[in-house]
């Protein structure tokens, strides 16, 4: 028998089961409740595309609900984003962070109107666990059909909005300040939780 601690919490037969389970795994995405799991005990690489537009000079995010039935925050609406997965690093095209675009596309019903622009990193912690977030923001098209649940909300208002995940503010209020920096403020006057930036 091996002299090698077990995982905290499991016994040495509990731990050889869990390590047989998981090297099982063929490389494809994981169930809600594996992934949630998992993203408890390892900070998960996060991809957040906040789709924006300019509606009536004010900065508009485009939301997506999660499901009902989602673990952490059901029915919760969110700027789309999702985690790097293994299969992502086996592209032809080399770059993972594509494989993560084209879910997040595939999430909105849309293509990004060009590449995403990256805006920044964060480290945080969510209801899930922890998290390495690279946030980016895109475009899509102005005529864009939007999938039922989506909605562009004014991102000042954001910190008021009942239904949208709170802790999203921090990557939200980077897209503001890049924009802010960006776009000529006579021209475009960008709100920032009530005030004018």
């Amino acid at each position: 028998m091996s002299t090698e601690r077990p995982t905290s919490g499991l016994n040495h037969e509990q731990d050889q089961q869990l390590a047989s389970l998981l090297s099982m795994w063929d490389g494809g995405p994981l169930s809600a409740p594996v992934f949630t799991q998992i993203a408890r005990i390892i900070p998960q690489p996060i991809v957040e595309v906040v789709v924006t537009r300019i509606n009536n000079r004010i900065l508009e995010a485009l939301l997506v609900p999660r499901p009902n039935d989602d673990i952490v925050w059901p029915g919760m609406l969110h700027t789309p984003g999702c985690a790097l997965r293994a299969s992502d690093y086996q592209r032809e095209d080399g770059n993972p962070l594509n494989g993560a675009y084209e879910r997040i596309q595939d999430e909105v019903g849309n293509q990004f109107a060009a590449p995403p622009t990256f805006v920044g990193r964060l480290h945080r912690t969510v209801e899930r666990g922890p998290e390495v977030v690279e946030i980016y923001t895109a475009g899509i098209a102005n005529d864009a059909m939007l999938k039922p649940g989506c909605l562009w909300y004014p991102m000042d208002e954001l910190a008021t909005h009942p239904k949208f995940i709170q802790v999203q503010l921090g990557h939200v209020n980077m897209v503001i300040a890049h924009f802010r920096n960006r776009l000529n403020q006579a021209s475009y006057p960008v709100r920032r939780h009530g005030a004018s930036l």
